[in-house]
């Protein structure tokens, strides 16, 4: 049997295309895993944090290519899947900072939806079913019947497929089993990959907070080359022995890394040199709505109205990353997530050079990349 389209790895984005590709389809998911569901399940601490009432793509999402962000969110965002959850009588709550989250806390709820949605749509679906190699019949591709890809899985099963899409997770965040597998895809068929970098760890600091371990408050962080601002952002921070860390950390390391790849700095060893030499962090505190140990231990800055100023020395391990900076360049991608080099070859979500805030962005991406693959086949 050759199948219309086969989409490898099952995570949030494939659950989307699955129910928004044409009926008529035949259409197979190849998911690595036993439990293809984990991820879904895991979002908004298992109450599923949907998306954000205030997404605007070039401040909440980081890329090399934003032109391509703000043409996806043009065509699908944050008011389109709430229309999509209210047609589905799904009740989203908006909470701090606007994160949507389902009424029912239960990321079950949301699932269930998915699966029946995509079911529906008539998917058939293996798991322990991991995808090792995909070969083209022809290169240069052709129209018409030879254009056929063979997708062989780790146990010899062999599948065939006119249109790929591959919705894969990072190599981070290992403990929901991460896939390695779409990066020698890509580079097989020669796609630019950006070198790969942890992404949404806590940032070690020059200073010893060890006093303040454990320690939090509000404040405005920002993130600075030396004294040219990169990023500011308000919101909770929290202080350990000798790094810095909750949401508020993990945005402003992505304004890093952003700002470093604008400046061409790609090894990781070149952006720990630069960073030790460059990057430092000024935070704005209150002391009134700051605790007293917090104000003792910054009691001459304070005092003297000086600025609160620290130097970052590196990142955390790629153990306790919850994002990679590795993905596929979006300039080899067209409109449709198509690869521009091999047709009929789609690469989406977690794949693409896209990253983003905490609070649901990344749901949302799943949503719009997944919305505008199964919508716009060729």
């Amino acid at each position: 049997m050759i199948y219309d389209v086969i989409i490898v790895w099952a995570w949030a984005a494939w659950l989307f295309v699955w129910s928004n590709l044409p009926k008529s389809y035949k259409k197979l998911i190849l998911e690595k895993n036993k439990n293809p569901w984990v991820k879904v399940l895991l979002s908004g601490w298992e109450r599923a944090n949907v998306s954000n009432i205030d997404i605007v793509p070039e401040r909440d999402y980081f890329s090399q290519n934003k032109k391509f962000l703000l043409w996806v969110f043009a065509k699908y965002n944050q008011w389109d899947i709430q229309s999509f959850f209210a047609e589905n009588w799904i009740e989203i709550v908006e909470e701090d900072r606007g994160r949507l989250i389902l009424k029912s806390w239960d990321s079950k709820e949301l699932l269930d939806l998915l699966v029946r949605k995509a079911r529906k749509n008539n998917c058939e679906i293996r798991c322990n079913s991991n995808v090792k190699k995909i070969k083209k019949s022809s290169q240069p591709p052709l129209e018409g019947a030879n254009n056929i890809f063979n997708i062989i899985c780790e146990d010899w099963k062999e599948y065939q497929a006119k249109n790929v899409i591959v919705s894969s997770w990072w190599k981070s965040f290992f403990q929901v089993g991460t896939i390695w597998e779409w990066y020698n895809f890509a580079r097989q068929f020669w796609l630019n990959i950006i070198n790969p970098t942890r992404a949404l760890v806590w940032l070690v600091t020059k200073k010893d907070f060890k006093e303040l371990s454990w320690n939090s408050l509000n404040c405005e962080l920002i993130l600075k080359d030396n004294k040219k601002e990169i990023y500011r952002e308000f919101w909770p921070l929290l202080f350990t022995h000798f790094w810095i860390s909750w949401p508020i950390v993990f945005n402003a390391w992505n304004a890093l890394w952003e700002y470093l790849s604008s400046l061409k700095i790609e090894a990781e060893q070149e952006k720990i040199k630069y960073i030790l030499e460059n990057i430092k962090i000024e935070l704005k505190i209150n002391p009134k709505n700051s605790t007293k140990k917090i104000n003792k231990f910054f009691e001459e800055e304070i005092k003297n109205e000086e600025k609160i100023e620290f130097w970052l020395q590196d990142w955390r391990s790629w153990k306790e990353a919850k994002a990679t900076w590795w993905w596929i360049d979006l300039n080899e991608l067209d409109k449709n997530f198509m690869a521009k080099k091999v047709s009929w070859l789609y690469f989406i979500w977690e794949v693409c050079d896209v990253t983003w805030k905490t609070g649901g962005f990344n749901l949302q991406w799943a949503w719009s990349s997944g919305f505008i693959c199964g919508k716009n086949f060729k």
